[in-house]
């Protein structure tokens, strides 16, 4: 258990990621737990396990418009939200 907060708190301090992401006029920010997202944000595209091992921490994927959200889920709780735009195909 520690060693997934351990992981979360170490993936949170690096790099720039935002607090919070913005489905239509609904927000989700860290800490929201997952019935949260779902409700807001709806079913994620992709869900994928960062450690195949411990399926406690996870990142889900939606892509919306021209971005990419991505939810770092750490035991049931968002720890992390990367929103980006997406890569021009």
């Amino acid at each position: 258990m520690k060693a997934i907060w351990l992981l979360a708190g170490l993936l949170f301090c690096l790099g720039a990621a935002a607090q919070s992401a913005r489905f239509g006029s609904r927000m989700i920010s860290l800490g929201d737990d997952v019935e949260r997202v779902r409700d807001v944000a709806g079913a994620p595209e992709t869900i994928d396990a960062v450690d195949p091992d411990n399926p406690a921490l996870s990142v889900w994927t939606y892509h919306r418009k021209n971005r990419v959200i991505e939810l770092w889920i750490a035991d049931g709780k968002v720890v992390r939200v990367d929103d980006r735009k997406a890569d021009a195909d």
